[in-house]
């Protein structure tokens, strides 16, 4: 089903951003455009995003270790 019919995104497309790391609104705007033109699709695409995080939580990425550069 469509989440945002002005730029043709799908249930199954921000499902599958969630699974490559989107979490936020503001990233699924940033990648599909959703949200961004009228907004009318704004509360039900928040709802198909919490969806998807429940279903499938982030993955706390470890720290991150700041090694010197090599030339």
């Amino acid at each position: 089903m469509y989440v945002c019919v002005c730029n043709a995104v799908t249930e199954r497309t921000v499902r599958e951003l969630v699974g490559r790391g989107c979490t936020t609104l503001g990233e699924l705007q940033a990648r599909t455009g959703c949200a961004d033109c009228c907004g009318t699709c704004r509360d039900y695409a928040l709802e198909v995003l919490d969806q998807a995080l429940e279903r499938h939580p982030p993955i706390t990425p470890p720290e991150t270790v700041n090694l010197p550069m090599i030339a």
